[in-house]
């Protein structure tokens, strides 16, 4: 048995088995975002999705690999996608210059990216959508093994 996880060439989820589901890509998502290990949020239609902004809060999940395709090729609008929803061990992909430590929790940042969650007020920070299974500190867009674990953002006390 290995010691360590070891991140797929050709896929996103690296351990587990996790629930996942079939989807449109959805009529406002932008083509060139919608990469295998970018987070998805619902579309205007249901069953569509699109790619996740800064601190979103409707998280569905994140894209898969298409199985006839690799891993660099996005999805086109219409295109049915796999989705996984379920807790996993993933490469998701870390924005440039976040600086994280194992245990660290995520959230999503822009083009459907993750980052470590910011200090602020409850209810403005977004939903965290797992943590970090590796410490990262550069100054690209890194792949980094993600404990993607979806959770509750807490609300905004009134």
């Amino acid at each position: 048995m290995p010691q360590n996880v070891v991140k797929p060439s050709n896929q996103i989820v690296a351990y587990g088995d996790p629930l996942t589901v079939e989807m449109e890509i959805g009529a406002n998502a932008t083509a060139a975002k919608m990469l295998a290990g970018r987070v998805v949020i619902f579309d205007d239609a249901d069953q569509t999705v699109k790619e996740a902004g800064a601190e979103a809060k409707n998280v569905v999940g994140f894209l898969e690999v298409d199985p006839e395709k690799t891993k660099t090729t996005a999805y086109a609008v219409g295109d049915q996608a796999k989705v996984v929803i379920g807790e996993c061990l993933a490469v998701l992909t870390l924005l440039a210059s976040e600086n994280v430590t194992r245990g660290d929790p995520l959230v999503c940042a822009a083009d459907g990216k993750v980052a470590k969650q910011a200090v602020g007020a409850m209810g403005e920070q977004g939903q965290i959508v797992g943590f970090s299974w590796e410490t990262s500190n550069v100054t690209t867009d890194a792949e980094i093994l993600v404990h993607w674990k979806p959770s509750a953002e807490p609300a905004a006390a009134a």
